[in-house]
């Protein structure tokens, strides 16, 4: 992966400089990127009645699966085969340019979207970062048209090209701010079970510090989303899977990086399920929106009435249409249900350790209504991560959860990422087994969902596929995802 931001800026020009037509808010982070940018889709759309356009990635199946408008469809083919067509004519010009698959992609994204009738152009771009932020390929718009940089929670990742340690990795990742531009800061605090407990850890030091000192030197405005912990409350004992909770969540007005002066509070009452990602998704998307309509820019603000849309829309006396704004979100392969011949399965994409821990704390709300249940998980995972961390965290014993569990590959090669491999499932199995646990490495995700449903197991029965979300690709390629429960 080369890293840089040359080739894309040159590449822009060539095809007319796309980046330059909308306003946007530019997402990184580390965990709950996509779940944040799926729920601010969500309430543009079906609260505030904007046309808001995202990219994500990875993509699930195609490359157009990560260019969604209209709440979350993926863009129109036609459309989407003009923009790739043209790009790489742009790029292979003259002096070839020699882009990368990712910056391909960002490019074709955004010409994508001026290439759509006008009526149905976005009135706002939501874009997620790719890796880090400093150098990655979608950190290429004017300061005047992003109207809030924000920064979901951090972890550790991607150390071999962001850096060792909390410090680097957040320095790159804020990489996205801009001159005297608006922060919002998603709650740091690490993955908790929900509910939450009564000692809360508190944010790692030196992201807040990395951060702080950023904003400082940028001059920019700071909104922080503090979700709050101890408040979460259960709102369903559900007789479907999963589980809810519901909250009141107290939304700011940005501040400059040193003010002492505590902005004005609102409350927005709030209700998702109860997931890390989508109780962090939600409270950033709605801090988000909250600190853009509100916002006051010290240079000429050309979106000053999208600001004020929002502003009409979102109040806390809203609250009741923004809850089932946000039920209507669409992000799949994130605490997703499906069933698959009469057996519940739970797809997650958790590909860190901060993210499986997420998942677990999930898993044993969701199954903590059974005096017994048996669990099969399908895990597949990419080469070079922490596994031995997630496999920890994933297959901790419970006294009323039997589990077993089936490596498995992804498919490869990964569309527009090569160099993307699948962990070894033989050693992945052997590595299971020594803690005692029933393991198998199988061929395919196809296999070991047979096998799933075949193998005898205690009743009530849940399949869980995580690990990355390039297995949970291969469950919507091969047409697993035909009956959905959420």
């Amino acid at each position: 992966m080369d890293l840089g931001l040359g080739r894309v800026q040159a590449l822009l020009r060539r095809v007319g400089s796309p980046h330059t037509r909308f306003p946007i808010i530019h997402v990184a982070g580390t965990n709950g990127k996509g779940s944040t940018i799926a729920y601010l889709d969500s309430i543009l759309t079906h609260l505030v009645g904007l046309r808001a356009a995202r990219f994500n990635s990875p993509h699930l199946v195609t490359a157009r699966d990560s260019v969604r408008v209209h709440g979350g469809e993926p863009i129109d083919e036609a459309i989407w085969n003009r923009a790739v067509d043209q790009t790489r004519l742009a790029d292979a010009r003259d002096v070839p340019i020699c882009a990368t698959p990712f910056e391909l992609l960002t490019v074709q994204t955004l010409l994508a979207f001026t290439l759509l009738p006008p009526e149905s152009q976005p009135e706002i771009l939501l874009i997620e970062v790719g890796v880090g932020g400093r150098l990655d390929a979608t950190n290429v718009f004017p300061r005047d048209n992003v109207l809030a940089s924000v920064l979901c929670p951090i972890a550790l990742d991607h150390e071999g090209l962001l850096g060792k340690g909390l410090r680097a990795i957040t320095h790159q990742k804020a990489g996205i701010l801009q001159p005297q531009g608006l922060c919002v800061v998603a709650d740091q605090t690490p993955a908790l079970p929900i509910p939450a407990p009564p000692a809360i850890p508190p944010p790692p030091a030196e992201i807040l510090q990395v951060l702080q000192a950023q904003c400082e030197a940028l001059k920019a405005r700071v909104a922080y989303t503090r979700i709050p912990w101890a408040d979460l409350r259960l709102t369903q004992a559900p007789s479907s899977m999963g589980a809810r909770i519901q909250c009141s969540l107290l939304v700011q007005s940005a501040q400059a990086a040193r003010s002492a002066t505590q902005a004005p509070a609102a409350a927005i009452d709030v209700s998702v399920e109860a997931t890390m990602a989508r109780v962090s998704g939600a409270a950033t998307a709605i801090q988000t929106l909250w600190a853009m309509a509100h916002d006051r820019t010290p240079y000429t603000d050309p979106w000053a009435d999208l600001r004020a849309r929002i502003r009409a829309r979102l109040t806390p006396e809203a609250s009741p249409r923004l809850c089932e704004a946000l039920s209507q979100c669409r992000w799949e392969g994130r605490c997703e249900w499906h069933m698959l011949n009469d057996v519940p399965v739970l797809l997650d994409g958790a590909h860190n350790e901060a993210s499986a821990r997420a998942l677990r704390h999930y898993v044993d709300l969701s199954l903590s209504r059974y005096p017994a249940v048996s669990v099969t998980w399908i895990m597949a995972f990419s080469q070079g991560k922490d596994v031995s961390s997630m496999l920890h965290v994933l297959l901790r014993p419970q006294d009323h959860v039997s589990q077993r569990v089936a490596l498995v590959p992804f498919s490869t090669p990964v569309e527009g990422m090569p160099w993307v491999s699948p962990a070894s499932p033989d050693t992945l199995a052997e590595r299971v087994r020594e803690d005692g646990i029933e393991a198998h490495a199988m061929k395919s995700l196809g296999a070991a969902l047979a096998w799933a449903q075949r193998a005898p197991v205690a009743s009530p029965h849940i399949i869980i596929v995580c690990g990355s979300l390039y297995l949970v690709s291969d469950f919507y390629r091969n047409g697993y995802s035909h009956r959905r429960l959420q």
